[in-house]
């Protein structure tokens, strides 16, 4: 077996079998960074990817979408007696222009016409993160929060949603065709690792299913490459051309 897969795998065991401690020590303590895992003090590691954790929590164990959802709330303010923080394992990373996302609906050039530019858009956009593991948009928000100020803290990067810069512009459809404007913009990531701390062990919301600890291993989020002035610029296009069907311009 490769020497990274046996490691991964003992990582999944380490945590999922995590023996538990007692309510008060547990919750007192705040885990420490120790090469993209947690420790405690007396040397305890933990740390698994999100594929490790079950699909539905269970007693041992809570899912990787209860982890994320309970800790959004906690940094909410939604959720007492959880605690829960991100590592990053270094500075985000630019990753290129990220996929093309519709600005307009389509506009369909039915009956022809000499303008030059038949397509028109003027307006900001505003832009979300996300992240590594599917929860809904508020939990989204928490975390970005969380991350924000773990990055403004650590590093020098922002981070969050932002205002678009774009503010016009035009394109011109063929008779007999549709399209609609597009756009895109460049994206940055970073990896750390999600712990949180449940301060009951129970088999309830916001309680651990037999354990204080857990930790999400290359936790991973997304979000707009800024300017200095916190302002994503986009890149606007016009989308393929589609051949009108007949009774569409009826």
């Amino acid at each position: 077996m490769p020497r990274r897969n046996a490691r991964v795998i003992s990582v999944a065991v380490a945590t999922l079998t995590f023996t538990t401690l007692g309510t008060a020590i547990a919750f007192a303590e705040t885990p420490r960074y120790c090469d993209h895992e947690v420790c405690l003090e007396n040397g305890t590691r933990f740390g698994a990817p999100a594929s490790a954790f079950p699909q539905q929590s269970e007693p041992g164990a809570v899912s990787a979408s209860q982890f994320v959802n309970d800790c959004a709330k906690a940094r909410l303010g939604q959720m007492s007696d959880v605690d829960c923080g991100f590592y990053p394992y270094g500075d985000p990373q630019a990753i290129g222009y990220g996929s093309w996302a519709p600005l307009t609906k389509d506009y369909a050039n039915c009956y022809g016409g000499n303008d030059a530019n038949n397509l028109d858009w003027g307006a900001t956009s505003t832009y979300s993160t996300s992240n590594s593991v599917t929860v809904g948009a508020t939990v989204k928000a928490g975390l970005d929060e969380l991350i924000e100020a773990t990055l403004s803290t650590s590093y020098t990067a922002t981070w969050g949603t932002a205002e678009g810069t774009t503010e016009h512009f035009a394109a011109f459809v063929p008779k007999g065709y549709k399209a609609h404007l597009q756009h895109r913009y460049q994206q940055q990531q970073v990896k750390g690792v999600l712990w949180i701390n449940y301060d009951k062990t129970g088999n309830k919301d916001g309680q651990g299913y037999g354990h204080h600890y857990y930790a999400i291993t290359d936790f991973t989020s997304t979000s707009p490459v800024k300017n200095e002035d916190g302002t994503v610029d986009d890149v606007v296009s016009l989308s393929p051309l589609v051949a009108l069907a007949p009774g569409e311009c009826s």
